[in-house]
């Protein structure tokens, strides 16, 4: 059994690639979703009580995540303190569900979305697969969404690594900025290199 992380920015077409190698028969982690799932937790809740006060949780005692948000991404050490009590967390499911599905997948992908990107921040990831695709391609899918404007997405581009960045970290490159029938070759390409 393989496991493999998937990069990609805003807009890359990381979801519709991620979607190409489940139809193969990988399994596939969202580490996004596992992060939503670690918020549900009262291990979780119990210390982001603690680190930023209850006025992070609605009635029902639920995350509310534009609370949090607004209370770790203040300043940089704040941000520290969440990444401090939700990563051990995230992590520790993401293993789980990769023990979970090599019983019956002889691939795993784990879609990552943030932190900082290399073998050594991976060390659960037998290789690395970026998407890439050319900026304007990425923004037009992004605005599609409906969620944000051109200027939203441009800001988060600014901010994230580059295509060139994660490219230079990945072992297998897939471009996505074609036909979806050229993006499936070149994921059948990296589903043969990765299960042989």
């Amino acid at each position: 059994m393989t496991t493999a992380a998937l990069i990609g920015g805003i807009g890359s077409g990381k979801s519709t690639v991620s979607g190409m190698f489940a139809q193969m028969g990988a399994g596939v982690i969202s580490l996004d979703a596992i992060g939503h799932y670690v918020l549900t937790t009262p291990e979780v809740k119990f210390d982001l009580a603690r680190t930023f006060g209850t006025g992070i949780f609605d009635e029902k005692g639920e995350v509310v995540r534009p609370r949090l948000a607004k209370a770790a991404f203040d300043t940089p050490e704040h941000t520290e303190w969440l990444n401090g009590i939700t990563h051990p967390a995230i992590m520790k499911e993401c293993r789980r569900r990769i023990k979970e599905l090599a019983q019956i997948h002889p691939l795993v992908l784990v879609e990552v979305t943030s932190g900082e990107i290399s073998h050594k921040t991976l060390p659960w990831a037998d290789a690395i697969v970026a998407v890439s695709a050319a900026e304007d391609v990425r923004v037009a899918r992004a605005v599609a969404r409906g969620e944000q404007t051109e200027e939203d997405v441009r800001a988060r581009l600014a901010i994230q690594l580059t295509d060139e960045q994660r490219e230079a970290v990945a072992d297998y490159v897939i471009r996505n900025d074609g036909s979806l029938e050229e993006a499936q070759a070149q994921v059948q390409e990296v589903w043969q290199a990765l299960t042989r």
